[in-house]
């Protein structure tokens, strides 16, 4: 079963980031590991704004068998584009 992280800056609201995906989603705030906190490095940074929610990182647990299939797929879809 795939569980979720949320990657975010660590000057951005983190909880309001973590409900919106939880609800977003509609799963289970149990389904979601602690966020990941990216340090601050004075930048300029665009998404500072209420709509900046971070990244969502998703584990799947014994994916090997799924990522070569897609990767047929994609595969397959390419030949027959070309």
């Amino acid at each position: 079963m795939p569980t979720y992280r949320v990657s975010i800056h660590e000057s951005a609201d983190v909880a309001a980031a973590e409900q919106w995906w939880v609800h977003t989603l509609e799963l289970p705030a149990t389904r979601f590991q602690r966020a990941t906190l990216k340090r601050h490095r004075p930048t300029i940074r665009y998404n500072t704004q209420e709509e900046y929610h971070g990244c969502l990182v998703i584990d799947v647990p014994r994916s090997r068998e799924l990522y070569w299939r897609i990767e047929g797929l994609v595969a397959g879809l390419g030949a027959a584009i070309t």
